[in-house]
């Protein structure tokens, strides 16, 4: 499957949007809500919000989560929630297999 180098790069741009992925990853295909992300990955519910949909100025909405389609939007009884797509689970899978290989190096 092919991935795109600009998803690549916006996620190593952010260590949140990293941490979002790597939680919504253990979960899947669980969806949860915001300020449970916010809780586990230990943020501000806002800076959570923003690397997942954007949020002005701050956070880019073409480099949100959603837009760069790992992470999509479940809406159940008037209720967001979010879940890694099966895009995002092969994103993920590439940057733990990254990650364990330069973790030889450093």
């Amino acid at each position: 499957m092919f991935i795109d180098p600009f998803v690549i790069r916006s996620i190593n741009r952010s260590e949140l949007r990293k941490k979002i992925l790597l939680y919504l990853d253990e979960i899947y295909p669980t969806p949860t809500y915001l300020s449970e992300i916010a809780r586990m990955v230990k943020s501000d519910p806002s800076n959570v919000k923003g690397a997942l949909i954007g949020l002005g100025n701050r956070y880019n909405g073409h480099s949100s989560l959603v837009s760069l389609g790992l992470v999509e939007v479940v809406t159940d009884r008037g209720f967001k929630y979010y879940r890694l797509t099966d895009y995002g689970k092969k994103v993920v899978q590439l940057l733990k297999s990254y990650h364990s290989y330069y973790s030889k190096y450093t």
